[in-house]
């Protein structure tokens, strides 16, 4: 009894240590540049191609949820896609218009 309940500690313990978060682990926009400080000011050319990367992705999945919707007809599907493809452009350009007066 005393094996099984040690064998079952041990083995918590175990699989508890490679659930934690790794060190490495930073948000999105928040970039680690080569001097060795967080850079949370203007968006280099490399971190603006990564924000559009993501606004893409966002919204390539929201349309793609909206494709799947079977509660909507073609046409409200044709309209709510539009305006996503819409809102997509508006906030590509504000990201370029932001990263041009830097």
């Amino acid at each position: 009894m005393k094996q099984i309940i040690t064998l079952l500690i041990s083995f918590c313990a175990f699989t508890t240590s490679f659930a934690q978060n790794r060190p490495g682990h930073r948000d999105d926009i928040i970039t680690y540049n080569q001097a060795d400080r967080f850079d949370h000011g203007k968006p280099s050319y490399n971190n603006r191609e990564f924000l559009i990367e993501k606004i893409n992705r966002d919204y390539d999945s929201k349309i793609r949820a909206i494709q799947n919707d079977w509660s909507l007809r073609r046409h409200q599907k044709k309209v709510a896609i539009r305006a996503l493809e819409r809102e997509r452009a508006r906030q590509i350009h504000q990201l370029n218009a932001r990263s041009r007066h830097w």
